[in-house]
């Protein structure tokens, strides 16, 4: 009588199969929520680090710089200029200095460089995005360099990103203790699920 060959029998390798799959199905979830988490965290910082470049723009000027009207970091965005880039790297987003008489170099007069951005901080078109790759970005400052930002005072409308805004339960009438707040959309946003990444919270 022939010795059987040893091997696996198709049972078993449905079995294991079986296994992967269900270790898989509940091992993904898992590592989504982690990215999107990380995601966030990296955005916050992100919106740290304008802040303060932000912040040190006013120390040095006495004022906060004159964005784009929209609210919107990528507001009024041309082929040459970025107005929010160029104030705060103190050249254009090619590398070459600003030109005389430019919005920026009118505003940031000394060239001082108070922000580096990253390669990850910038889209392929030149816009600026957070950790996700988002270019849909706010920002609301301290106009009246009261120490805290109001609707009304420093802002009339909040500017809409995917088409929402911070609600009262984040940003109180009385406005958010801050010089400069940054929101944009998570990733998981929609009209149906307003969700946003908030710098002040």
């Amino acid at each position: 009588m022939k010795a059987k060959a040893p091997g696996f029998t198709l049972l078993e390798m449905l079995t294991v199969v079986a296994i992967i799959g269900l270790l898989a199905a509940l091992l993904f979830p898992g590592l989504s929520a982690a990215r999107r988490s990380a995601g966030k965290a990296r955005t916050k910082v992100q919106f740290a680090q304008w802040t303060v470049a932000l912040e040190s723009f006013r120390s040095e000027y006495g004022h906060f710089p004159q964005l784009d009207s929209s609210g919107l970091v990528n507001g009024g965005v041309t082929a040459i200029d970025h107005l929010f880039h160029d104030v705060l790297a103190a050249r254009r987003r090619d590398g070459s200095a600003l030109v005389a008489g430019s919005p920026a170099r009118v505003q940031n007069g000394r060239l001082i460089a108070l922000h580096a951005f990253a390669n990850n901080e910038m889209t392929s078109t030149g816009l600026i995005s957070d950790a996700f790759g988002n270019t849909d970005i706010a920002v609301l400052w301290d106009r009246d360099l009261d120490g805290v930002i109001k609707r009304g005072v420093d802002f009339t409308d909040f500017p809409l990103v995917a088409g929402m805004a911070p609600d009262a339960q984040d940003f109180p009438d009385s406005g958010i203790r801050a010089g400069v707040v940054f929101y944009g959309p998570a990733p998981e946003a929609s009209a149906d699920n307003p969700r946003l990444i908030l710098s002040w919270k």
